[in-house]
């Protein structure tokens, strides 16, 4: 059996068949629950990505880190890269490399330090993609890169790359604008610009990653915003929230902006790094002047019972201090499903695990329908299915609940925590994977019910299954299995 392998090689490697996993030659394992038949493509990413892979009209697009990077020009700098793939075959389209933005001594700011790369799911349309970019850029790119010609108004590719003079080829990606809110905006992000943005209409919301200094002292610029809207044909920007969630933020922002409806009207709710979930008016007219975002209502997901002890503020946890108790921020992206929208808390998995809460909300009204502390801190977005949601946390528990009263209906201990993925739900079963590189597959049934427990040599992220294909990213590679798999019965291993 041939297997296409898209990386260094760039050739065809065969897979040995080793009691039911299989193994290429540089290694690489796919988790036995897995029927190595299935495995269409394997494709080298970096050594560490956090991204969702998006397929679209055939293409799969996934941002990852610079390690390895083939180019003929740029080097390997711990900066990102968006990568397009063939998402039949995985072979490479085109790259957008975006290498690291040295900082020097010039801000007390904390990002770019951790060579995390692309964080960002792009949003997409007809013609564009747009991603929130490891340096604080919002970029508007060509679907077709550089196939399709230099397309403007933004004609330096090259000069973005850090390589001046070089040619342009079709395999380069084609920035069509860029609008910098480091630059435009103060912003200072902090760890990472770690959010994906949001698009409805002619309008792009993106998180802007405000937040601590690089002591975890204060927040350096408690009036930047923490979202933006741009006009996505000019990059203009059009609007900023102004509710002082920089003021209040616990450490950053980086939850990512997400669209419901209210009348049948567009809304945009974020989470902010102050604990507290957002409903804004979209946009439907470009103003003269940037002007402020319409709040329609805001709910605090972090209770005042978190947030005080003995009337006093609540000592939040850091890495330097982890502490159990106490107030935590939205990371997570709210899930939004008909008129209900569910969203958890949580922090930086550095600051280890503690008391979360996951928290049902009305969207027309912002009220709430119920809440569970069954959750602890968390990063990860629910996965609904006939009437259960399937969450897991940081203290490696995945919760099924009553997505409807709330009801918890069973818990189970992956033993160990789980931060880089949120669960899915294909086929009747639920994945989820946990950074001591363990994948776990339980039946998304009412009854706990576990399917599958497999080791992986490099923790998976979130997977994604579409149009017939179970895309399994790990932090190094990505896998593309076809799916009829999927039907095959999985033995009860405990």
């Amino acid at each position: 059996m041939n297997i296409p392998r898209i990386g260094k090689q760039k050739a065809l490697i065969p897979l040995t068949l080793l009691c039911g996993v299989a193994i290429a030659q540089t290694g690489t394992t796919l988790p036995d629950a897995f029927n190595t038949n299935a495995l269409q493509w394997v494709a080298d990413l970096g050594s560490h990505q956090y991204t969702i892979p998006l397929i679209d009209n055939g293409r799969l697009f996934i941002g990852i880190n610079d390690h390895g990077i083939e180019h003929p020009a740029v080097k390997a700098s711990g900066g990102g890269i968006l990568m397009c793939l063939d998402a039949i075959t995985g072979t490479p389209e085109w790259q957008l490399p975006i290498p690291r933005y040295e900082e020097g001594d010039i801000a007390p700011s904390h990002y770019n330090r951790w060579k995390c790369g692309v964080c960002s799911r792009p949003a997409i349309d007809d013609r564009h993609l747009y991603i929130v970019g490891p340096r604080g850029d919002v970029l508007c790119i060509d679907r077709n890169g550089q196939a399709d010609g230099n397309n403007g108004p933004f004609k330096n590719e090259a000069e973005y790359m850090e390589v001046p003079g070089y040619a342009l080829q079709k395999s380069d990606g084609d920035i069509i604008w860029k609008y910098n809110f480091v630059e435009q905006n103060n912003v200072v992000p902090h760890d990472v610009c770690g959010s994906s943005p949001l698009l409805i209409g002619d309008y792009l919301y993106a998180c802007t990653s405000n937040g601590q200094d690089n002591k975890h002292r204060y927040i350096v610029n408690p009036e930047a915003p923490a979202l933006i809207a741009l006009h996505k044909t000019t990059g203009r920007l059009a609007a900023t929230e102004q509710e002082g969630i920089s003021e209040r933020t616990f450490h950053c922002n980086w939850s990512s902006p997400v669209e419901a409806r209210i009348n049948n009207k567009p809304v945009v709710l974020f989470g902010g790094g102050d604990g507290i979930l957002y409903a804004f008016e979209a946009l439907s007219v470009m103003p003269d002047n940037p002007a402020k975002l319409r709040k329609v209502w805001q709910y605090d997901c972090c209770p005042a019972r978190y947030r005080l002890k003995d009337g006093q503020p609540a000592i939040y946890s850091k890495h330097s201090r982890r502490t159990p108790a106490g107030p935590s921020e939205i990371i997570a992206i709210p899930k939004v499903v008909g008129n209900r929208v569910y969203v958890a808390i949580g922090q930086s998995p550095n600051h280890g695990p503690g008391q979360g809460l996951l928290t049902c909300l009305d969207v027309s009204t912002g009220n709430k329908i119920w809440e569970s502390a069954e959750v602890d801190r968390t990063t990860a977005m629910p996965a609904i299915h006939n009437g259960l949601l399937f969450i897991s946390d940081y203290s490696g528990k995945l919760s099924c609940l009553d997505a409807e009263t709330g009801q918890l209906h069973w818990q189970h201990d992956m033993e160990s925590g789980s931060w880089h993925a949120s669960p899915i739900v294909a086929d009747g079963r639920v994945y989820i994977s946990t950074e001591k590189r363990v994948l776990w597959i339980l039946a998304a049934e009412k009854e706990k019910r576990v399917l599958n427990r497999s080791r992986v040599k490099s923790p998976t992220i979130t997977p994604l299954v579409e149009n017939g294909v179970f895309y399994l990213p790990t932090q190094k590679r990505l896998y593309a299995l076809k799916a009829p798999w999927l039907n095959t019965p999985m033995e009860n291993q405990r």
